[in-house]
């Protein structure tokens, strides 16, 4: 019975995927062709062949002569069919290119959640269990402060403190694993850190709002009234309720960092998919950008599918509809 209510859960997740990516697809194409600039002019360049007839030549080469409608059609039918076009700035696989940029945003976003959780729950309990006193207050300062602070400030901190007095990390750059395990490992520190801080923040508010309230709930004055011990209360009832919220807390902030480390990633010179979609835009290079806000957009809906899912190992009480 399990098995089949998932099945028909994911069933109509993934219907209702279809029609929001529809609408994703329509704005963002819609969109990148009313912004200003000409994508035949910026491939041609400054100084390529700016007659008319080279212009009407790239412009067939590219599909843009067609109707925009037309357009739209034989875009979707490709990225259907998994093509997603080649870059008008070098001419390079898109699809090639998005899979490796991917991966270093991927890197980046999994190593700075990772650091923020392991942080932020022990603190987030911690504040919520020493409501009112120093230790509270101290808690609620800093991760006031990290939210309140700009992730390039924050950037510019760690680059001026650790590699530029202390010499202890490089600045910035990106060395992949596979090439150079210990020098992707030095490069990764900083823009991690720089990510995590803030998102250390947020989780550890979020972790004390959610455990006073927990706290505060009938069954937790019914443990204590039969005497659990504080750690079992803490760490068994109410962590556990915690987990539910927290991860859709987390699935939200994964989904946004894929797309949205662009500064952290221009700071650090941390070449990932948020960076290289601000590029694309700057060069309106149309596959580019139209299959990574899809790329974006196809991973949320499977992030937040996932998170639902998860919800239901964790607490079987809750049903999928």
């Amino acid at each position: 019975m399990r098995i089949s209510s998932l099945i028909k859960y994911c069933v109509k997740r993934l219907a209702m995927a279809v029609v929001v990516l529809f609408m994703v697809t329509v704005v963002v194409f819609a969109a990148i062709r009313l912004a200003p600039g000409d994508p035949v002019m910026a491939k041609i360049g400054p100084y390529g062949d700016q007659s008319q007839e080279n212009y009407d030549q790239i412009a067939t080469s590219l599909g843009l002569d067609k109707p925009i409608t037309t357009q739209y059609l034989v875009w979707i039918g490709d990225c259907l069919k998994g093509e997603f076009g080649i870059s008008l700035r070098n001419g390079a696989d898109v699809g090639e290119m998005l899979a490796q940029k991917v991966i270093v945003s991927l890197e980046l976003i999994i190593v700075s959640l990772t650091l923020a959780i392991l942080v932020s729950v022990p603190l987030g309990l911690l504040s919520a269990i020493k409501k009112g006193t120093l230790v509270d207050q101290a808690l609620t300062v800093l991760s006031t402060s990290a939210l309140a602070m700009p992730g390039f400030c924050v950037g510019l901190l760690l680059i001026m403190l650790f590699a530029v007095k202390l010499k202890w990390l490089p600045p910035n750059g990106y060395v992949s694993f596979a090439e150079n395990p210990a020098e992707n490992i030095r490069l990764l520190v900083l823009p991690a850190i720089t990510l995590g801080l803030f998102e250390m923040a947020v989780f550890t508010r979020f972790v004390r709002s959610e455990t006073l309230e927990i706290l505060r709930s009938n069954y937790i004055r019914t443990a204590r009234a039969k005497g659990l011990t504080k750690r079992r209360i803490y760490f068994k009832h109410a962590l556990k309720n915690i987990l539910v919220t927290f991860i859709t807390v987390v699935g939200s902030e994964f989904g946004t960092l894929l797309g949205g480390t662009i500064i952290t990633e221009q700071l650090f010179g941390w070449s990932g998919l948020g960076w290289f979609i601000y590029q694309s835009v700057l060069n309106r290079d149309y596959p580019v950008v139209q299959a990574g806000v899809l790329l974006i957009a196809v991973a949320f809906v499977l992030i937040n599918m996932l998170v639902d899912i998860v919800y239901t190992t964790i607490d079987p009480r809750i049903e999928l509809n």
